[in-house]
């Protein structure tokens, strides 16, 4: 598991340099801005400037930003400090009916369930030559491998211990690459956030939008459930999650024509709900 756990770090270190120096990247950016609409050299490209935007932003916050950040930090360290109380608290909720539904929603935040998800949605955009939905799966990958690799990086930085092994909330082991020494932040958390915030910006349905973030939001608290992670950890995997996506997502928002649109409308002659797809 430790070898697996080192790949995975190497893996998304060289993915990100491949990405910040690649030698083609200006060939491939004189591409045409539509071609990045579909998996090829043009979205390679924008992918790279899209990770180097996100990495640089704290560079160039306004003074919203640092306060949204600010708030965000005083939270976290609210969290922090209540960990082992929240914790106990979470504990306390479990039975044989919250466990049946962890086995179903934490596949919401594993990289394969939500990789699954990415391509099902792109070659749907394929087969209905949608741009909406091939938009709306290549933004989810981008957010989804920034956001790993951000939060990889910081658990090795950090190297803090996951409550299942029976360390307190307040042992951090920095640099270290064990599984059990991962705990912060939760990456299931990011993850699925990233996915699920992506979706909801490039969607225009309210109920989707619930949907998205309510899975996202189940999947962060069955990490706590199963002993996975501390509140706080996957307070800041969702927050990482939330405001990556919606960063790469506004570096995106050229046209309304790269969404798709959901809508629900209840009909008082039929008296049933009628579902309306726009791509």
């Amino acid at each position: 598991m430790r070898d697996k756990k080192k790949k995975a770090f190497l893996l998304a270190g060289v993915l990100c340099l491949a990405l910040v120096l690649n030698p083609c990247q200006a060939a491939l950016c004189g591409q045409e801005a539509t071609n990045s609409s579909r998996l090829n050299g043009a979205f390679l490209c924008k992918f790279g400037n899209d990770f180097k935007d996100v990495l640089l932003s704290p560079g160039h916050w306004h003074k919203k930003d640092v306060l949204t950040f600010s708030v965000l930090l005083g939270t976290s360290g609210l969290i922090y400090a209540l960990d082992k109380d929240l914790y106990d608290g979470v504990q306390e909720l479990k039975s044989s009916s919250s466990k049946d539904a962890s086995e179903v929603i934490t596949k919401f935040g594993k990289g394969g369930y939500l990789a699954g998800f990415m391509a099902a949605l792109y070659v749907s955009g394929e087969v209905f030559n949608s741009v909406g939905l091939r938009k709306t799966a290549l933004l989810s990958l981008e957010s989804f491998l920034t956001t790993s690799a951000v939060v990889l990086s910081m658990k090795a930085v950090f190297g803090r211990a996951r409550p299942g092994t029976g360390k307190p909330p307040n042992y951090f082991r920095p640099f270290s690459l064990r599984t059990s020494e991962t705990s912060f932040p939760s990456g299931d958390a990011a993850g699925a956030f990233a996915v699920a915030t992506t979706i909801a910006q490039q969607t225009d349905g309210f109920a989707l939008d619930i949907l998205a973030y309510g899975l996202a939001g189940l999947v962060s608290f069955f990490r706590v459930h199963d002993e996975k992670h501390w509140p706080s950890d996957v307070f800041v995997g969702s927050a990482l999650g939330y405001f990556i996506a919606h960063k790469i997502s506004s570096l995106n928002r050229e046209t309304s024509a790269g969404q798709f649109h959901v809508g629900i409308q209840l009909s008082s002659r039929s008296r049933g709900i009628t579902l309306s797809f726009s791509f």
